[in-house]
C-alpha cells in the first residue's frame, strides 16, 4: 500500500514537472522579437518597457513596450520615436 502511493506521489511529481518546464520554455520564446513593429506608438499608451540585446537566443536588438491593453510591442532601438518614448518613460519612472 505505501509503496502504491509513493509511485503515485513520484507519478504526480514527474507531471508537475514537466508542466513547469514546458511554462517556462514558452514564456522565454515570447519575449523574444523577431521583427520590429511598422507603426509609431504615442507614450500615453505605454505603460512600460524592457530592452531586449542580441544573444543566442534573440536575434536582434529590440524595445519591447508594454500597452495599456497589455500587448507587447516591438520597436526598433535606432529609431527616434522609440528613443522619445524610452526617455518619456523613464522621465515618469523618475517623478515617482
Amino acid at each position: 500500500m505505501c509503496g502504491s502511493k509513493s509511485l503515485l506521489l513520484a507519478a504526480l511529481m514527474s507531471v508537475l514537472l514537466f508542466h513547469l518546464c514546458s511554462k517556462s520554455e514558452a514564456a522565454s520564446n515570447f519575449d523574444c522579437c523577431l521583427r520590429y513593429t511598422e507603426y509609431v506608438l504615442h507614450p500615453k499608451f505605454i505603460v512600460g518597457f524592457t530592452q531586449q540585446l542580441a544573444n543566442e537566443a534573440c536575434d536582434i536588438n529590440a524595445i519591447i513596450f508594454y500597452t495599456k491593453k497589455r500587448l507587447a510591442v516591438c520597436a526598433d532601438p535606432k529609431q527616434f520615436w522609440v528613443k522619445q518614448a524610452v526617455r518619456v518613460l523613464s522621465q515618469r519612472v523618475k517623478k515617482m
